[in-house]
């Protein structure tokens, strides 16, 4: 695997394809996106997103008015062609289910920066149009040592095999001082794992509105015909 750690990298390739990505989003899904207005235009932040396919990075990517440093699994880097596209999309390898340490002080130092992190606080792919399951604690700490806020982002996807209806939601940003706002939970990993179940709380309702009005319009429809 080749990354370098030491310095940030800009890749080349994540302005020219946003477009493309934009365009191909549209192709495959019946598709919108909701809530760009949310996104801060600068300073340290975290898009936290829940994880339903391959394609969400590209999707966040393709819809986001920041440029946004992804944490992907290391096995993508194993082969050299997806890494040098994966590196050039600005995405950086991290070790699932390991305490990677490099991955981490990478991340925090684009944070430190003022650059907007994406992560999937799940920790892997949740298919089938069922709502998101429990975050795991990493971005709990990321949030915690890096004092940035968070930004909740839900894809909603129907379970279809052509053309499913997507919607992509960025919710409103999770001010740091909310998520630790006992003295107490700053400085224990009970805190981390409090900060982490907020941040996924909020992705879930977020999920479970899309799912309510795809429901109700789907009653309308039905009764209509």
């Amino acid at each position: 695997m080749d990354f370098d750690y030491k310095k940030i990298n800009n890749g080349k390739l994540y302005t020219f394809i946003k477009p493309p990505l934009w365009l191909a989003s549209h192709g495959v899904y019946k598709y919108r996106c909701i809530g760009k207005e949310n996104v801060p235009k600068q300073g340290s932040l975290i898009i936290a997103c829940n994880h339903v396919a391959f394609s969400d990075p590209a999707l966040i990517v393709a819809n986001c008015p920041r440029k946004v440093y992804y944490m992907a699994k290391s096995d993508l880097f194993e082969n050299r062609l997806f890494a040098a596209v994966f590196r050039n999309m600005n995405a950086f390898p991290v070790k699932r289910w390991s305490a990677d340490r490099k991955a981490l002080r990478y991340a925090l130092k684009l944070l430190e920066k003022g650059c907007a992190l994406g992560i999937f606080p799940e920790g892997r792919r949740v298919r089938g149009g069922v709502q998101p399951v429990e975050a795991r604690k990493g971005i709990g700490y990321l949030a915690r040592v890096s004092g940035a806020d968070v930004l909740p982002c839900c894809i909603y996807k129907t379970d279809k095999k052509y053309r499913s209806e997507l919607t992509l939601v960025f919710g409103t940003v999770i001010k740091n001082s909310e998520l630790f706002s006992d003295e107490n939970l700053l400085s224990s990993s009970e805190g981390v794992q409090v900060a982490s179940s907020i941040i996924m709380d909020r992705i879930k309702n977020l999920w479970l509105n899309q799912e309510k009005l795809f429901r109700q319009q789907k009653r309308q429809d039905s009764a209509s015909e």
